[in-house]
């Protein structure tokens, strides 16, 4: 297969308006100041990132323990049967999160820059 000029010149304009794009968006990692701590979708508790701590919220099966570590946040205990969501482990940049699904409780960091939904699922 031959790799005419036109493929040349397509090639380089999509590097470019890639860096472009890059440059002009980032890549979408902003700093988190806080961790929202939400169950059965009602804010819970607002935590600091940049104070170390641990806490517990109750869910509808049980307790589920939350730290903050070195500007990270993670879900450490939980009721849930098969555990996912301490295995997921930490999460530090604005807009990720952490949920016990059956437990109904969902950890997200927010920052003063908030991105807003990546997707919706219906």
């Amino acid at each position: 297969m031959n790799i005419t000029i036109g493929d040349k010149f397509l090639i380089a304009a999509l590097l470019i308006l890639n860096g472009w794009l890059f440059a002009s968006w980032g890549v979408g990692f902003s700093k988190g100041d806080w961790v929202v701590v939400t169950v059965n979708q009602k804010e819970t508790i607002r935590l600091p990132l940049d104070q170390d701590q641990k806490t517990h919220v109750k869910g509808p099966i049980g307790l589920t323990e939350i730290e903050v570590k070195n500007g990270h946040a993670r879900i450490i205990r939980s009721p849930c049967k098969n555990k996912v969501c301490i295995k997921s482990g930490y999460i530090r940049y604005a807009d990720r999160l952490a949920a016990c699904i059956p437990n109904r409780v969902v950890i997200r960091i927010v920052g003063k820059s908030h991105r807003g939904v990546d997707a919706v699922i219906g």
